[in-house]
Protein backbone atom coordinates (compact mmCIF):
# COMPACT_ATOMS: atom_id res chain seq x y z
CA UNK A 1 0.00 0.00 0.00
CA UNK A 2 2.45 2.12 0.83
CA UNK A 3 4.66 1.81 -2.17
CA UNK A 4 1.73 2.34 -4.24
CA UNK A 5 1.66 5.82 -2.70
CA UNK A 6 5.07 6.26 -3.47
CA UNK A 7 5.12 5.12 -6.46
CA UNK A 8 2.03 7.61 -7.26
CA UNK A 9 3.49 10.20 -6.21
CA UNK A 10 7.23 9.08 -8.23
CA UNK A 11 4.83 9.30 -11.22
CA UNK A 12 3.16 12.77 -10.13
CA UNK A 13 6.51 14.46 -9.48
CA UNK A 14 8.45 13.16 -13.44
CA UNK A 15 4.78 14.79 -15.01
CA UNK A 16 5.64 17.81 -13.01
CA UNK A 17 9.52 17.62 -14.09
CA UNK A 18 8.52 17.50 -17.48
CA UNK A 19 5.59 19.76 -17.56
CA UNK A 20 8.14 22.02 -16.08
CA UNK A 21 10.54 21.46 -18.82
CA UNK A 22 7.91 21.95 -21.52
CA UNK A 23 7.30 25.31 -19.93
CA UNK A 24 10.78 26.55 -19.89
CA UNK A 25 11.30 26.08 -23.10
CA UNK A 26 8.20 28.05 -24.42
CA UNK A 27 9.38 30.56 -22.20
CA UNK A 28 12.84 30.68 -23.81
CA UNK A 29 11.52 30.80 -27.10
CA UNK A 30 8.51 33.93 -25.93
CA UNK A 31 11.91 35.23 -24.57
CA UNK A 32 13.74 35.44 -28.40
CA UNK A 33 10.63 36.27 -29.76
CA UNK A 34 10.17 39.39 -27.66
CA UNK A 35 14.03 40.36 -27.51
CA UNK A 36 13.67 39.97 -31.90
CA UNK A 37 10.30 42.70 -31.85
CA UNK A 38 12.79 44.97 -29.63
CA UNK A 39 15.35 45.12 -31.59
CA UNK A 40 13.09 45.64 -34.65
CA UNK A 41 11.10 48.62 -32.71
CA UNK A 42 14.48 49.75 -32.11
CA UNK A 43 15.24 50.18 -35.72
CA UNK A 44 12.26 51.39 -37.34
CA UNK A 45 12.41 54.11 -33.74
CA UNK A 46 15.68 54.83 -35.29
CA UNK A 47 14.96 55.05 -39.23
CA UNK A 48 12.07 57.76 -37.94
CA UNK A 49 14.27 59.98 -35.95
CA UNK A 50 17.19 59.85 -38.32
CA UNK A 51 13.98 60.95 -41.05
CA UNK A 52 12.73 63.59 -38.84
CA UNK A 53 16.53 64.78 -38.85
CA UNK A 54 16.80 65.05 -42.32
CA UNK A 55 13.43 67.05 -43.01
CA UNK A 56 14.15 70.12 -44.10
CA UNK A 57 11.81 73.29 -42.72
CA UNK A 58 9.96 73.85 -45.99
CA UNK A 59 7.81 70.59 -45.28
CA UNK A 60 5.22 70.12 -48.75
CA UNK A 61 2.81 68.27 -45.81
CA UNK A 62 2.77 71.18 -43.59
CA UNK A 63 3.44 74.18 -45.94
CA UNK A 64 0.57 76.77 -46.76
CA UNK A 65 -0.63 76.23 -50.65
CA UNK A 66 0.43 79.42 -53.18
CA UNK A 67 -2.50 80.95 -52.83
CA UNK A 68 -2.61 81.74 -49.32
Amino acid sequence: MKEDRLTEIEIKVAHLEQSLNELNDVLVRQQSYIDALERGFERLVDRLQAGNETQTDSDPAVDKPPHY
